[in-house]
């Protein structure tokens, strides 16, 4: 029988890194750490504090939740594109404004259905 082994953390992360173009010595730069650590997470010997999570996942831009669980949230290209003209709005009372109105208009929407 063939066994199947589910993706880790380090896997993840080396598939990450790799994708980004990073060698395991880049990202230990951008870390402040040693090419030794990097190798000892993508190979999950030892445990990565949530600090440095948070971290890793800033730099090959991807979440905590994907490099801890493997959790992938797909996004219509509608709500990608709201997200990105939220980020845009640099007065936070107008930006608050434009989430309460689509909270509004997805409740309208549910009532409706």
């Amino acid at each position: 029988m063939k066994s199947i082994k589910e993706e880790t953390m380090g896997m993840r992360i080396k598939k990450l890194r790799v994708a980004m173009g990073y060698t395991q010595e880049e990202l230990a730069t951008r870390l402040l750490t040693k090419k030794m650590t990097i190798s000892a997470y993508e190979n999950d010997r030892i445990d990565i504090k949530i600090s440095i999570l948070k971290e890793i996942a800033r730099i090959l831009r991807t979440s905590i939740s994907y490099l801890a669980e493997g959790e992938v949230y797909e996004l219509s290209k509608e709500a990608l594109q709201i997200a990105v003209l939220l980020q845009g709005i640099k007065r936070e009372e107008i930006k608050e404004t434009a989430i309460k109105q689509v909270q509004m208009m997805a409740a309208m929407d549910e009532k409706m259905q």
